[in-house]
């Protein structure tokens, strides 16, 4: 086992084998780390698995949370940047994609090295990132949507301390996605991009996601998956194959 690079908002998972390639996963709105933390037994063992903690959430609670996301990509940049000395990738699902592929255009823009691919899960391309209606929805609307997209089972409505929890953050981190302004001038990136999507996902279709070819200038594939906006806990093995697969490429 190779030495720890975890930080307050980055939770490194090395691999037993000396690393070849980081892997930077970003969680959905509402998620923490612990969401990859399955990965670890999934991927091979020379890749170093270095998963995102958005402050406010798991054993950063306490933290106070980020609604913006200007400021949260500058956070994560700046922790982030240090850790990255071999070839990486950025997998992001749903609010974790628009996430990736904002640090990724902040570095871009910056001279500052670039993933060598974005993965981006169950998450519309840059002009259509929003926080759609669920802002105006009180409490019981939100949980409703959550559950409905498989993000929370609806027994927790059971207690009301969590119901409050949940729906604190996740009005939290669409707030973060209402602040994005991408718009239609939203820059292609000079890397391969990836899409992944549930077949069944209620929210972001495989039509949706294909709207991503263009924003890059270096190939665009996809993957779709049995399952709905939360497929990758349903099939982990799968999905953490074809992130694997990706992994295996050359680098650009």
């Amino acid at each position: 086992m190779y030495l720890g690079r975890t930080t307050p908002l980055i939770k490194h998972a090395p691999g037993a084998a000396p690393p070849r390639h980081q892997l930077v996963c970003f969680p959905y709105a509402g998620g923490g780390a612990s969401f990859y933390r399955p990965w670890r037994d999934e991927l091979p063992p020379d890749i170093d698995l270095l998963a995102v903690q958005y402050p406010g959430r798991e054993e950063r609670i306490d933290d106070p949370l980020i609604d913006d996301m200007g400021e949260l990509a500058e956070l994560l940049a700046a922790e982030l940047a240090p850790l990255l000395d071999l070839p990486f990738t950025f997998f992001g699902h749903s609010m974790g994609a628009a996430v990736g592929y904002e640090i990724t255009r902040r570095w871009a823009e910056s001279g500052f090295p670039v993933p060598d691919r974005l993965i981006v899960s169950s998450q519309f391309a840059p002009p259509r990132i929003h926080a759609g209606d669920l802002l105006r929805h009180d409490d019981e609307g939100v949980l409703d949507e959550l559950v409905r997209l498989g993000g929370v089972p609806g027994s927790v409505r059971e207690s009301p301390e969590l119901v409050q929890l949940i729906v604190s953050v996740v009005r939290n981190d669409y707030q973060v996605l209402d602040s994005c302004r991408f718009g239609a001038d939203a820059p292609a990136l000079d890397l391969p991009v990836t899409a992944f999507c549930g077949a069944d996902d209620p929210a972001v279709t495989p039509r949706d996601i294909r709207e991503w070819a263009a924003f890059t200038r270096a190939g665009f594939t996809e993957r779709i998956f049995d399952g709905g906006h939360f497929y990758p806990r349903e099939r982990l093995s799968e999905t953490v194959a074809a992130v694997s697969e990706l992994l295996a490429r050359p680098a650009r």
